[in-house]
């Protein structure tokens, strides 16, 4: 039996300074163990990747809410799908020029501000990111992030794409991303490849409900003033971010296969 572990970023394997020193010696079994540690996340490729170097990481992830699938090459055995920026990608949301181009109209009529606008020193500022991670976060494919918005600029938005208020910003995506439906794609594709796997997903708001609902085992980790109010049956963390990580990892993978 093969584990399989999907995974938020922001919140749950990362801490709230973007740290997982925490998670470190899990990763470091996970990986030995050949387990395989799946991003799937709100952020870009480039940030992600930025994570992946710092943990040695090197399997599939799932970039901007579900929008695009980068799998390393001939990770399983064969070729899947076509390149891009040196992986094999599965697009699932539209591509980044569309958004912006409808929002740019749009700033000609409403009050909007998104990271396209912005330089990285205000992305920072209005973040917390360090200029490195604000620089990543501005290299955006798929998607855009929306600070500051009227209603009715929204409205617009939404007859075109996705529009999900999170906890702090407006993320904007193709209506055809979707966190799940790359779990699922994802899933099929390992078990073509191992036979029987077990899924897990962890996460911790309502913006990965969709990840949870495509998993064997959802997990969710507590957030600072409790744990998000999702209509899938979860496993409860009570370590807060990445303490409640490793506590889903040993708990509900490690100690299965050890016993």
């Amino acid at each position: 039996m093969k584990y399989v572990i999907f995974t938020d970023l922001d919140g749950t394997l990362l801490d709230y300074d973007y740290s997982f020193e925490p998670a470190k010696g899990v990763i470091e079994r996970l990986k030995d163990l050949k387990i395989p540690i799946i991003f799937c996340s709100a952020k870009t490729r480039a940030e992600q990747e930025f994570f992946r170097n710092k943990m040695g990481v090197k399997d599939p992830f799932i970039v901007e809410d579900g929008s695009c699938i980068y799998v390393p090459p001939n990770y399983f055995g064969r070729r899947i799908w076509e390149l891009r920026g040196g992986y094999e990608a599965n697009v699932l949301g539209v591509e980044y020029e569309r958004i912006v181009e409808r929002i740019e109209e749009l700033r000609r009529r409403y009050d909007i501000l998104s990271y396209h606008f912005m330089s990285v020193e205000e992305v920072a500022k209005v973040t917390g990111l360090s200029l490195e991670l604000a620089k990543l976060a501005k290299e955006r494919e798929f998607s855009e992030t929306v600070v500051r918005a009227e209603e009715e600029a929204l409205d617009e938005l939404r007859r075109d794409f996705n529009v999900v208020i999170g906890g702090r910003f407006v993320h904007v995506y193709g209506k055809n991303a979707d966190k799940g439906k790359a779990v699922r794609t994802l899933t099929s594709l390992f078990r073509e490849l191992y036979g029987e796997v077990v899924t897990v997903g962890i996460g911790n708001s309502y913006t990965d409900e969709p990840m949870l609902k495509a998993v064997d085992i959802p997990a969710l980790v507590r957030n600072p003033d409790g744990w998000a109010d999702l209509s899938v049956n979860a496993y409860k963390a009570e370590g807060v971010a990445t303490l409640g990580w490793v506590e889903v990892v040993e708990k509900l993978v490690l100690r299965g296969i050890r016993g």
